[in-house]
């Protein structure tokens, strides 16, 4: 689902962490990680928490580029390094960082119908 006014690939965006802000274009985001009512972006330079939900980034964020793995994260797939199939036929998705993120059982159906040939 895309809003009108969603982002591309290419654009840079203004994080906002209370006092402290930081331009970081959009393909160097790593991965989103769900705060209660804030999330976590994750990028190249560090992390900061600002006042979106995922929900409300997943509107927002080029489908072609992100995918919300579950309720918890929505991960840059050109981040995502190495990835295998673990129980119940889910994923999980080794990105750039290191960090291991799993695709929900829910989800997972979607993640290889997208990416299947």
């Amino acid at each position: 689902m895309s809003a009108p006014n969603a982002l591309s690939p290419d654009d840079t965006v203004l994080l906002n962490d209370g006092d402290k802000c930081k331009l970081v274009e959009l393909r160097d985001v790593r991965y989103f990680e769900t705060c209660g009512n804030y999330s976590k972006t994750h990028f190249s330079g560090g992390a900061l928490l600002i006042n979106r939900s995922l929900n409300y980034l997943e509107s927002r964020l080029p489908g072609k580029c992100f995918f919300r793995t579950s309720r918890q994260y929505i991960v840059n797939l050109s981040h995502v390094e190495k990835l295998r199939k673990i129980q119940g036929g889910q994923f999980r998705l080794t990105l750039s960082c290191g960090k291991e993120v799993d695709v929900s059982r829910r989800r997972s159906h979607h993640f290889q119908e997208r990416l299947v040939l």
